[in-house]
Formats: C-alpha cells, structure tokens, sequence
C-alpha cells in the first residue's frame, strides 16, 4: 500500500502447545494431547500433499484455542517441492531441539522430516521433556543425528510408545509413510484409550448398601496395525 509492503495473517487467538506445555510443567494425559497430534499431522498432510515442508514444526508453532482447533503457523521456513529451494545443500533450517537428522546435516527436508519433529513434539508432551538436551544449539543437533532416543517410560500406552519411536527413526524411511498414517494411527489409539477409560468408569459404581448392580460395559477392543511400516 503506497509503496509499503504488507504481509496480511490471520490473527489467530489462542495459546501455543509450547505455552499449555509450560503451564502443565509434566507429561500430558495422552488423551489430551493426542487430539493435537491429530489435529497437526492431518495439516501438515495437507500441506505435504501440496509439496510444501514445513520444516519448523515444534509446540510453538502449533496453536490450540480454547475449543481444542488446532492451527499450524510459521511457514516463513518452509519451502515447496514443485519450486526451486532458497537454501542451498549444507545449510540447516530448522530449530535444533526438534531438528531431523537430515535436516541437522544440511540434507532437503521431506515430509518425513516433519513427521520426525512432530515425534519430538509427541515425546516432548509425553514425557515432559525433550529427548535430547546439550550446552549448544549444535550440540542438540548433533545428538538428533547420533544418539539413540531415549526410550518413553514404561507408564505409557505400549502401542503409542511405539508409534512415537517409530515417527523417531533416524532413518526416514523407517518413519510412517505420511503424516495421514499418522493422524489415523493416532485416532486408532486415541479411541482404544478412550473406550478403557469408559470401561473403567462403567465399572466404579459406588454401591448404596449392596443395593445398586455392578454395571461391566463390554467394548470391542481396537488393535493398532502396524502400517506405519510400510513404506509405498
């Protein structure tokens, strides 16, 4: 406008997971926090599915309003596959503590990149920590690329551990083979752990003098494929 440049964006009110991460101080119920994952690895699909990589996605980035709707902001990194890259081979975009390891190496981003920093993501809410730490950015970066993943407790949901670890692989092809495995992995889960919890609610019945029948709710019991494994 006049000859001044302008950059219109959606104002978006609401908190950063990055924010509901500090206030919770600690892991997240899994039940809280897999609506989120959801939510992100559907629109980072979406961009994919486009040719864009993010290439940034960490909690900061990801907003929730108060309604639980989930936005993925802070594209100003990101690039399209169908467009020649800005950057150049050997040059690291990203943020260190939810870098890939490709990325951490100067190598292109691929939607797998993505998938690996929404893991971080996920075993950040998970644990309440990050995977790696170190005195620098560098270092972070470096143990992305070298070190082993520390493995999530023992407390959490054997299936969700496992797909976490597996979005965690070095390799990106041991990683799922989209962010759509993803989201739908993760709505698998998410529904089992909500039908548990259901189960056990159903289940307490607080009885009155012996008076009120113990209620047991049979749920179908939904397993979780392993086609994050496949790679197409």
């Amino acid at each position: 406008h006049d000859g001044i440049g302008f950059l219109i964006m959606e104002y978006v009110p609401s908190k950063s997971l990055a924010d509901l991460y500090h206030e919770q101080n600690g892991p997240m119920e899994p039940t809280k926090l897999l609506p989120i994952l959801i939510q992100t690895a559907r629109g980072l699909f979406v961009a994919h599915s486009h040719g864009v990589i993010h290439r940034d996605v960490k909690p900061a980035n990801i907003m929730v309003s108060d309604s639980g709707e989930v936005k993925i902001t802070d594209f100003g990194v990101s690039y399209s596959t169908n467009q020649e890259q800005i950057t150049q081979d050997g040059m690291v975009v990203g943020t260190a503590q939810y870098i890939s390891p490709e990325q951490a190496q100067g190598k292109h981003a691929t939607p797998q990149s993505d998938i690996y920093s929404l893991g971080v993501v996920a075993y950040e809410g998970l644990c309440g920590h990050r995977p790696f730490t170190g005195a620098t950015p560098v270092d972070i970066a470096a143990a992305h690329v070298n070190n082993p993943v520390p493995p999530l407790p023992d407390t959490i949901d054997v299936q969700l551990r496992e797909f976490v670890m597996s979005m965690l692989a070095k390799d990106p092809l041991d990683r799922p083979k989209d962010a759509l495995v993803v989201s739908r992995t993760l709505s698998r889960i998410e529904r089992r752990l909500l039908d548990q919890q259901t189960q056990m609610a159903d289940t307490m019945i607080v009885s009155s003098g012996g008076r009120l029948p113990r209620r047991v709710v049979s749920k179908p019991h939904i397993s979780v494929s392993n086609d994050w494994k496949e790679q197409g």
